[in-house]
């Protein structure tokens, strides 16, 4: 017993002193990696120290766009850099410190002293309310016993009367900020728009303040009337009837999801017109169809890639079908966590249409680094409709993914990225807060 016990002990040491030399190897190649990066030699970084699938990931151009993204003006100190090895690989993370910002960078080395995983990120840190505006808690209730909390957002406090948006949320349940991740993007548009003169409107969403409610009461009834319609319409009305708000210069500012029912709820609160962010005119069902394919990925196997073809074919012949069933029959169907009545009662509602014959002004802008909602399918679909018409302005912005916030890093093209910490693009606000103001003149 005693002698295992040795053994085991001497092991222990040796394994040790190995570990000691490889954190020390991988602390040292890290600082070169960051020296490097100062010096802007992405393409030498990505050839010399770059595992093959990382360059597949991350090649030399994303790793300028990351590195020139989070970097401030001058350098100062590469901070608190430590290394810690576990089994094949060695975890290394410090800061970058310069005089106006500080970035967080960890990295991960296997045993060829190759790089699997960089990424770089300044900490996550919450907007300031502007210093000129204020912000007071409102509650929405547009059926009884579902009220929401929700943040009325006012350029100052004796000002006004100001232009106003309403803000809808996209898919699933989310908070008044619309948090993803490391993302608040409804916050980030709140506070950006009241710098711009323009009052905001914002409140969780029914299916997170109530979602287990909804599920009892309604079940396989649920549609987005419920879930979303029904509370924005009267958000909507909430503004128009307030005297520091220009009451025809109410606006509908949709993202996602709430950017498809825009339509829908201006028809109903019939506001001054609609801001979509990335939504669509086309069926909900479609949307989920090309996310399917997409993940059919040349990483994939034949087989696999067959197996996912087949499923994504069979979504779509059973979501076509829902138009062709009662709404009874449609609700036996569970998909995703939502019946199939929940996509058939959307399948009612041309929005594209709707959009065209109200007549409104819109803005409609899309990310081109959207992965969710894309340019060649959804953006373009909204360039049909308004190919001859007036009404709408387009626009699309390179480098920026679904929610409007910088495309970056290894994981750029997945949910993964929403991990990166990162604000709405200003350049978006400002292209809303101009178009508001245009129209009100």
């Amino acid at each position: 017993m005693r002698k295992t016990y040795i053994i085991l002990a001497g092991s222990a040491f040796f394994l040790l002193s190995a570990c000691s030399s490889q954190e020390s190897t991988a602390e040292e190649n890290a600082e070169e990696v960051l020296q490097q990066l100062q010096e802007e030699e992405y393409q030498q970084i990505t050839d010399q120290y770059f595992s093959a699938a990382l360059q597949d990931a991350y090649p030399a151009d994303e790793l300028r766009l990351s590195w020139e993204a989070n970097r401030g003006s001058t350098f100062e100190e590469i901070n608190n850099l430590e290394a810690t090895a576990d089994d094949d690989e060695t975890a290394v993370s410090g800061e970058v410190i310069f005089d106006d910002a500080r970035m967080e960078v960890t990295m991960d080395w296997n045993e060829e002293e190759k790089l699997e995983s960089l990424q770089i990120a300044r900490p996550m840190e919450d907007l300031a309310l502007p210093d000129d505006a204020v912000e007071e808690d409102i509650t929405i209730e547009a059926d009884d016993g579902y009220p929401l909390n929700g943040k009325l957002t006012l350029p100052d406090e004796e000002g006004g009367p100001y232009p106003a948006v309403v803000l809808v949320h996209g898919s699933g349940p989310n908070d008044m900020d619309e948090t993803i991740f490391s993302y608040k993007p409804f916050q980030d548009i709140a506070y950006g728009l009241a710098e711009e003169g323009i009052a905001v409107l914002r409140y969780d969403k029914r299916t997170y303040t109530h979602g287990e409610k909804m599920v009892e009461e309604l079940g396989a009834a649920l549609t987005v009337k419920e879930e979303t319609v029904d509370d924005a319409v009267e958000a909507a009305r909430m503004l128009q009837a307030d005297d520091r708000i220009q009451t025809d210069q109410v606006y509908i500012n949709g993202h996602s999801l709430g950017g498809m029912l825009a339509p829908r709820i201006d028809d109903e609160a019939d506001t001054a017109g609609m801001i979509l962010l990335a939504g669509s005119p086309r069926s909900l069902w479609e949307i989920l169809y090309n996310q399917q394919l997409d993940l059919a990925s040349d990483n994939l196997s034949e087989e696999a890639r067959e197996q996912l073809q087949e499923q994504a074919d069979a979504f779509k012949e059973l979501a076509e079908s829902f138009q062709d069933m009662s709404p009874e029959e449609a609700m036996e169907y569970d998909i995703g966590g939502m019946s199939g009545y929940y996509l058939q009662e959307m399948d009612q509602y041309d929005v594209g249409q709707i959009a065209l014959d109200s007549n409104k002004p819109l803005l409609i802008l899309q990310g081109e680094a959207d992965f969710q909602v894309t340019v060649e399918n959804d953006f373009a679909a909204w360039e049909d409709i308004f190919a001859n018409e007036s009404q709408a302005t387009l626009k699309t912005y390179p480098d920026l993914n679904h929610n409007f916030i910088l495309s970056q890093g290894e994981n750029k093209g997945t949910i993964a990225e929403y991990n990166i910490p990162g604000h709405v693009d200003e350049q978006v606000i400002k292209d809303i807060s101009d178009w508001i103001h245009e129209q009100a003149e």
